[in-house]
């Protein structure tokens, strides 16, 4: 087994992997079909990372669209209630428009959702499994996390019109101190609601250290809540393998009308964009008139695939080359021996055309006789 996982695309072990992480937490696994209506997704356009959707007919003239995203899938259908949650995990492809070449792509993404009643220990239990899920592609991983509630508090105290607030929004997400000064000037906010955004857009590092740094910009009660829940999630997590893995990041915001509380985002070596991201999302469940909290997140497989490439010496560990008219039956078992011995094993009557074999065996008058070794 051991030889056979090391033969798979990254992106394959870690499915693999975490399969078998997510089922012993308790998840099950959700699946779903290719196709959603087209309505679905243009309700909730703000949700997707982009409007590029491909949509199509049906024999009955039904707009429908391939699929773009799989967390509306999984909320519209959901059963959960505050009383029985629900726990799933999957692994899909969806549609979107690539940002590298503008064509669409499928794009493997695997993503887990817990639905219900999410007390304390929900939320750990998730960012625990994102945390454990990054470590599985590498042991050199960073979370960054954040709250909804931190920064949409202070813009509740702040009571900036909507447009204005989303130019700050943009401008602490990109840590453009600058612009945010020019903007401040321009909408009249005093000098003290200005001095609480610039420590927000630089509030980033040491989980501990920067939370100590954002109580000291506390206004409301929001605000209070939101360092609080850190701070129990922080206590959660402290003494765990992964505490040094974990940091804290402000400028983290998603869109306020699906997300609140916790956010996050995980990276990894060598990947130069988040392979993971996640958080909170009880708006958007009542969107869909469902009384229950919801926090999730995906893991961007196609990311694995373009920077961990399959560096295996060769294709398979034997070549067993055999005539016409062999002995198949023990051919058969001959193979069999080899592959039960934990071997990738290839028979063939010819050599393949650029087939990269450890070692080449002849089968012959029941036997095999090596004919080549590469190692």
């Amino acid at each position: 087994m051991e030889v056979f996982l090391d033969s798979l695309r990254k992106e394959e072990q870690v499915t693999l992997n975490l399969r078998r992480l997510y089922e012993q937490f308790g998840y099950k696994k959700y699946r779903m079909g290719k196709f959603e209506e087209y309505a679905l997704y243009i309700e909730n356009k703000n949700f997707l990372q982009s409007e590029a959707i491909i949509t199509f007919n049906d024999l009955e003239g039904k707009l429908l669209a391939l699929k773009p995203d799989v967390t509306l899938s999984i909320v519209k259908h959901t059963n959960a209630t505050r009383k029985s949650a629900e726990k799933v995990y999957y692994t899909e492809n969806i549609y979107r428009l690539s940002k590298r070449n503008h064509e669409y792509k499928e794009i493997s993404q695997m993503g887990l959702e817990f639905i219900g009643d999410l007390d304390p220990y929900a939320m750990i239990e998730v960012i625990g499994l994102a945390l454990s899920s990054l470590n599985t592609i590498s042991p050199q991983f960073l979370l960054d996390i954040s709250h909804m509630g931190f920064v949409t508090g202070l813009f509740d105290s702040l009571g900036a019109e909507y447009h204005v607030q989303e130019q700050l929004l943009s401008c602490i997400r990109s840590k453009n101190l600058h612009e945010l000064r020019s903007i401040a000037a321009q909408a009249g906010i005093s000098d003290f609601y200005r001095d609480k955004l610039e420590k927000i857009t630089l509030l980033y590092g040491d989980f501990e250290q920067t939370l100590d740094a954002a109580q000291e910009i506390v206004l409301n009660d929001q605000m209070q809540n939101a360092v609080s829940e850190l701070r129990a999630l922080f206590e959660a997590l402290k003494n765990t393998e992964f505490a040094d893995n974990i940091r804290l990041d402000f400028s983290i915001i998603n869109d306020v009308n699906y997300y609140n509380g916790i956010i996050f985002r995980g990276y990894v070596e060598n990947v130069p964009r988040a392979v993971l991201a996640g958080g909170r999302y009880d708006n958007l469940m009542k969107r869909f008139n469902k009384d229950v909290g919801a926090i999730g997140f995906a893991l961007y497989l196609d990311e694995l695939g373009r920077t961990y490439k399959n560096t295996l010496q060769y294709d398979v560990d034997a070549l067993i080359l055999y005539d016409e008219g062999a002995d198949y039956a023990a051919l058969f078992a001959a193979v069999s021996k080899l592959t039960q011995d934990g071997m990738r094993v290839r028979a063939e009557k010819e050599i393949p055309a650029d087939l990269r074999a450890k070692q080449t065996l002849r089968f012959a008058n029941g036997t095999l006789e090596e004919v080549q070794n590469n190692a």
